[in-house]
């Protein structure tokens, strides 16, 4: 058995990098791949840079600037295999990476995902050195990943996941309207409705960040609206999937934190994180900081350790 696998690429402004990631497409021990690249309405090189590669595997095409999550909801059209990988077009996957997920998917049921690892760079890949994360195992419950992630403030590269064709139509797809956070809503999503995850160690996502990555960063209200919109969004699928002391406590991590980062700036986003806070019912919870704020706000309170920063930033 050799299932198609589908590896799908949002391309914007990636002249400098999308070469490099698709000859690492290119590179695959596993035969049996197409590449979709969509091209997101770049203003530089990309595109033709992409055309440039077009072949029996690859395919590219181009939409007006929509996003990312339009344009990976676009590829997953135009695509036919059976199972998807979502990969950015600055990132690189290993030669073994797509052989490495199908060797163990072949013998599991549709609807398992397996997920890989991954590691940051900024110029060349032999920065990296894979660390070991807590989150690195197989998983009979695949949301108990999603709880594994949210307490700790973790994060799993979007390319780090191979899932099936049939979870991505139950998933309802990449939600179009999110300007952050869009691959944490998509894959929290599928993880509610798989059946297991297997981690693949031998898988290898590299990750380019520094101020050439094409990765969004939050730098306006707007932006942190949607993010936030994102968590309530986790709250309403998780409690409905499972509702238990430890899930809610992994859901006001993410809107304490949201608060700690941005709250002060955004009254109004702090008011509306807090009442998502509220009706957990489990108080707020701080992710781990450093020694002294983890004790002013254990001693003092959250929400007066927060009055304090505003004090402090005041000054």
């Amino acid at each position: 058995m050799s299932p198609k696998v589908s590896i799908l690429i949002p391309c914007y402004n990636s002249e400098r990098f999308v070469a490099e990631t698709l000859d690492s497409c290119l590179a695959q021990t596993y035969r049996n791949i197409e590449i979709i690249v969509v091209d997101d309405g770049s203003t530089d090189n990309s595109f033709a840079i992409a055309k440039s590669f077009e072949s029996n595997i690859i395919k590219v095409y181009r939409q007006d600037n929509s996003g990312a999550c339009a344009a990976r909801n676009y590829a997953f059209r135009k695509s036919s295999g059976e199972y998807i990988v979502y990969l950015d077009a600055d990132d690189i996957i290993n030669p073994s990476f797509v052989e490495e997920h199908i060797i163990r998917l072949c013998d599991a049921n549709e609807r398992c995902i397996s997920f890989g690892k991954w590691d940051k760079f900024r110029s060349s890949i032999a920065e990296t050195t894979f660390p070991s994360r807590h989150f690195y195992k197989d998983y009979i419950d695949p949301f108990q990943l999603l709880i594994d992630l949210w307490e700790t403030g973790s994060m799993l590269q979007t390319s780090c996941y191979m899932v099936s064709r049939q979870l991505v139509y139950e998933s309802g797809g990449w939600k179009e309207n999110l300007l952050m956070n869009q691959d944490g809503d998509f894959f929290s999503r599928i993880l509610m409705i798989a059946s297991k995850a297997y981690f693949i160690s031998n898988a290898k996502v590299y990750y380019r960040i520094g101020e050439y990555s094409t990765v969004s960063k939050a730098n306006s209200e707007n932006k942190l609206v949607s993010l936030l919109d994102s968590y309530i969004s986790y709250k309403e699928n998780a409690l409905i999937h499972k509702d238990n002391l430890r899930v809610r406590k992994a859901l006001s991590y993410n809107f304490t934190y949201f608060i700690y980062l941005y709250g002060n700036k955004y009254p109004a986003l702090y008011k509306k994180a807090k009442d998502q806070v509220e009706n957990l019912g489990v108080g707020f919870q701080l992710r781990k900081k450093s020694p002294r704020i983890r004790f002013v706000s254990k001693i003092l309170g959250f929400e007066n350790l927060m009055a304090i920063r505003r004090i402090i930033s005041k000054e």
